[in-house]
């Protein structure tokens, strides 16, 4: 997982660290997107390849930041959230699953951002995106784990 200046081409950092990862160089790894929706390349799921082998990544951009992940098998997803944005937008029937409700539902802002980031880490890393809703995902039943932040945000990362 590494944080980048949201201004960078995010096609190309995707190039340069699965580069740097199976040791090869940017110009040999292919990037696009896949829409699980519609087939378009155009938006979607972000993926990676070096001639045959596919490897996979994920991606998020919040505000001035863009935050890229991957992985050298399994399917991965990151997610970075803004802490007031979520604490304005939270509406715990869209987001928790029936058994987080209750005494456990997070109480803060921040506590609420880390919840809906681990969610829409874990959506990405089943491909489904926000086709998914966030309540159909119980965070129990996935690896997911907090990662550094920008002050005033949130990352997640889950792995498949």
């Amino acid at each position: 997982m590494q944080l980048h200046r949201a201004e960078k081409d995010a096609d190309q950092v995707l190039r340069e660290r699965v580069a740097a990862l199976c040791g090869t160089t940017a110009q040999e790894v292919r990037v696009g997107r896949a829409c699980p929706r519609c087939g378009a390349g155009s938006h979607g799921r972000p993926w990676a390849r070096v001639g045959t082998l596919e490897v996979p990544v994920s991606l998020t951009r919040c505000g001035e930041h863009l935050m890229t992940a991957l992985a050298p098998s399994g399917a991965v997803g990151v997610d970075l959230e803004a802490i007031t944005a979520v604490g304005r937008g939270w509406d715990e029937d869209l987001v928790l699953h029936p058994r987080e409700r209750g005494r456990r539902a997070p109480r803060t802002d921040e506590a609420r951002a880390r919840v809906w980031a681990r969610k829409e880490a874990v959506l990405k890393m089943l491909g489904t995106g926000l086709m998914t809703p966030m309540s159909a995902v119980d965070l129990a039943e996935h690896r997911v784990a907090d990662v550094p932040a920008p002050p005033g945000h949130v990352a997640a990362l889950a792995q498949g």
